[in-house]
């Protein structure tokens, strides 16, 4: 199963009377949800199986013979797990108990007020977010726990640390600030955290905090009253607020003005918000979860942040290194990627030639584990039979042909192959490096960032023979 979509509060309307469908699509999107909506159960549920929305509102009658009954045993034909709530102006019990019996997640009146219809639509979102996660994280249990965490993947020594000391984060409630380069995968982690937190059945709220203007961002965060500011027509909660219980994930911390990073800290340490043009306080609990690709000592000597802020965010810290410091998960990551995208493609995808999996181990990686992602969606859109080759990679990934190891092609289960392709891809990587720089083991070892002791185990294990060093004592000037 690939991630979900709809994991933005998309809600599918199902109403034959427009006047009704528009005034829930007003109200809906007043409280910040996206709606997609039909005016019969036949569109209505091609838009579900097309969109996979969060959650589905129907009508329990319509003017055709279909009923809210027959778009809720279509849509449980579809997916198991679909979220949907009739609501219906002939409320009767025989109907309500019928609704739960086919697995309505809830069942409502017409009549009630937008707080009787606001709430169940709000438990139905929240129950349906985490039903999707579960469901996502369960399809991914063929890689051993040591391999992942929530969605990151890693078969590493330094991932597998990272993951252990994640868990170990995720049981308590401490702030986490999650360092590293853009694209290696920062909100996958925090999510994890959550995901493993005893807060997990709450909301996981990520903020993209250098997408914002600060006055935006503010009233993003603070939420603000009816008349605070010009169009400001309505009271709406922040997003403190909304992660009450939860966890909020300020991405790229780093972004932040000074102004609000003082803002911040008060709410750190308070652990109070006050909406924009309010007097009155409200008592949060939330988890703060930040991450920056900034170099922090650089942040605070440049007084771009300040000490106590980073301090408050930084009472653990989690590091995710670049990809190509962690080269051994490239091929779990590419075969993690093949099965979350084999079917996007004008054909499925079943496996990935050697050839192709050596040039993607070799490639640097500058946009890291999300740049490899975007790489492995193109190869299959590109793709015109079931194995991924070398032709179908970017061009910006293809190296000189002086450099491309030809290895005969062929379809890779990663639990069978593993082992086979990182052996193959060492003594190919020692091999070309030894060429390179004429043997000489101390270059070799620099330009592969490792000492020459591994170098000399590297040899061994793989039976590249010493004499390729050139005897290594002339090589390297007695070194």
């Amino acid at each position: 199963m690939n991630q979900p979509k709809g994991s933005d509060n998309t809600i599918l309307i199902i109403d034959d009377d427009r006047h009704v469908l528009e005034s829930l699509v007003k109200l809906l999107k007043n409280s910040r949800y996206r709606c997609i909506t039909a005016m019969n159960a036949a569109d209505g549920i091609r838009l579900f199986a097309k969109d996979k929305p969060l959650v589905i509102l129907t009508d329990m009658r319509m003017e055709e013979e279909t009923s809210g009954l027959t778009v809720l045993e279509e849509a449980k034909r579809i997916d198991l797990d679909a979220v949907v709530i009739l609501y219906t102006a002939f409320g009767s019990v025989p109907n309500a108990v019928e609704a739960f019996k086919k697995g309505a997640f809830d069942y409502i009146e017409k009549v009630r007020t937008h707080v009787d219809i606001l709430q169940p639509i709000d438990r139905a979102i929240k129950f349906a977010k985490i039903q999707r996660e579960n469901a996502y994280l369960r399809n991914q249990l063929d890689l051993t726990d040591d391999s992942m965490f929530y969605g990151a993947v890693g078969v590493s020594p330094i991932m597998h640390a990272l993951f252990e000391k994640a868990k170990r984060v995720s049981l308590t409630n401490a702030t986490v600030l999650i360092t590293g380069e853009t694209g290696v995968g920062k909100e996958v982690l925090a999510r994890g955290i959550h995901f493993h937190s005893q807060r997990r059945d709450d909301s996981f709220v990520p903020v993209a905090v250098s997408a914002l203007p600060e006055t935006l961002l503010e009233a993003e965060l603070f939420g603000h009253v009816k008349g605070a500011f010009t169009g400001a027509t309505m009271e709406k909660p922040g997003l403190f607020e909304t992660a009450d219980k939860g966890s909020l994930f300020l991405d790229e911390i780093g972004e932040v003005s000074a102004d609000l990073q003082h803002k911040l800290l008060r709410v750190l340490e308070d652990r109070k918000v006050r909406r924009i043009g309010s007097l009155k306080e409200r008592e949060i609990d939330v988890r703060f979860l930040s991450a920056t690709n900034c170099n922090v000592d650089q942040l605070l000597a440049e007084k771009k942040m300040r000490e106590d802020l980073y301090y408050r965010l930084r009472v653990i810290q989690l590091h995710i290194p670049p990809l190509r410091d962690r080269r051994e998960d490239i091929p779990v990551l590419v075969h993690h990627f093949l099965k979350k995208f084999r079917h996007y493609g004008p054909v499925e995808v079943e496996g990935i030639s050697s050839e192709a999996l050596l040039l993607l181990q070799q490639f640097d990686w500058p946009g890291n584990v999300r740049e490899l992602q975007h790489a492995i969606e193109y190869m299959i859109t590109m793709a015109q039979k079931p194995e991924l080759t070398a032709d179908t990679l970017p061009e910006d990934i293809r190296p000189r042909s002086h450099h491309v190891f030809v290895s005969t092609p062929e379809e890779l289960d990663f639990k069978e192959s593993k082992a086979k392709i990182v052996e193959e891809f060492e003594r190919h990587y020692i091999e070309g490096l030894l060429q390179k720089f004429n043997g000489n083991i101390t270059k070799v070892a620099e330009a592969a960032g490792l000492n020459r002791k591994t170098i000399y185990r590297l040899m061994e294990a793989r039976g590249i023979p010493l004499d390729r060093s050139h005897g290594d004592e002339d090589s390297d000037n007695g070194k």
